[in-house]
């Protein structure tokens, strides 16, 4: 008996893997109100500090990372988290590369726009 797909149950290396940067991928889920990133950086990779007027959540779940955030610097390893507020700067580089989680409330439209662009070349319109 075959299963029926649930419209709710996403597996994550089905998502389209998306580049952020020129070494920085994430694959992405977007619901109404949120945006999921399941980020990996390289070695060596170098988040350009930016904004954004979405709120983010940074978990890191491998590796770690030199991170800025306002004012601040500090490394982050795997299971910690930062909280980005709405417009403040942060970035970060990896000498070890690392995979993380990023929660974006309201979905970043950058974001949502090289999504949609990920699921055109698939021909998931």
């Amino acid at each position: 008996m075959s299963e029926k797909k649930s419209k709710y149950l996403y597996h994550m290396e089905d998502l389209p893997l998306v580049p952020l940067t020129e070494k920085s991928k994430s694959r992405l889920l977007a619901g109404k109100n949120i945006l999921v990133s399941f980020i990996e950086n390289p070695p060596g990779c170098v988040f350009p500090l930016h904004s954004h007027p979405s709120e983010q959540i940074l978990i890191i779940l491998e590796g770690g990372e030199e991170h800025i955030c306002g004012d601040e610097k500090f490394f982050m390893k795997a299971g910690d988290v930062c909280i980005h507020p709405p417009n403040v700067e942060h970035g970060g580089t990896t000498k070890t590369g690392f995979k993380g989680i990023d929660i974006f409330s309201p979905p970043r439209e950058d974001h949502l726009e090289k999504l949609k662009q990920a699921l055109r070349e698939r021909g998931e319109d």
